[in-house]
């Protein structure tokens, strides 16, 4: 019965690989302030498209109290990136209920740029597509690791631009475009 009663194993195995430490809590203020980062950009984007929300995620800057998450290891950074998906997602479903890849990714960057961790909007058209609709996609990268998406994307998409607060420093680009994982 005892068994029953416990739970079997924690739910966090899912959002990163074991060897790295946990990622440090982010306090509430903190949070708030990436939230209404994650809004604004919405906002802009919903009312006046991607070149008026662009330059917002090309600007951001970190919230003040983020300095230390941006110091974090490369596997800490994206385990606490992938605890923030669902805050951003939540705040960008209220905003825009059916919101397409280019909104939620730029939501998504724009929350993580603020906690002071360097996101970038990933831009890219498909390699080989049937249907037009299927021809451009968008997603999150963290050091080269996607977060709102399947990491296998990468794959079937040729990154046309990759977006990022000026800002905030991150590992240099790698000569396939991608970036090069940090330990």
């Amino acid at each position: 019965m005892r068994a029953v009663i416990r739970p079997l194993a924690d739910w966090e195995f899912f959002l990163s690989d074991p060897d790295t430490a946990p990622p440090p809590g982010i306090p509430p203020l903190l949070r708030l302030y990436a939230l209404l980062a994650t809004a604004d950009a919405a906002r802009t984007y919903r009312r006046r498209g991607w070149s008026a929300a662009r330059p917002l995620l090309e600007g951001a800057q970190p919230a003040p109290g983020a300095s230390k998450f941006g110091g974090l290891p490369a596997g800490t950074a994206v385990h606490l990136a992938r605890r923030q998906v669902f805050w951003s997602q939540l705040v960008l479903r209220f905003l825009m209920p059916r919101a397409d890849c280019l909104p939620r990714s730029l939501a998504l960057a724009r929350c993580l740029s603020a906690l002071g961790l360097p996101a970038e909007v990933c831009v890219a058209r498909a390699l080989t597509s049937t249907f037009d609709k299927d021809n451009f996609h968008a997603w999150t990268e963290l050091h080269g690791i996607v977060l709102n998406d399947n990491q296998d994307v990468t794959v079937g998409y040729r990154v046309l631009q990759r977006i990022r607060s000026a800002r905030l420093a991150g590992p240099p680009a790698a000569p396939n475009g991608r970036r090069r994982p940090t330990s």
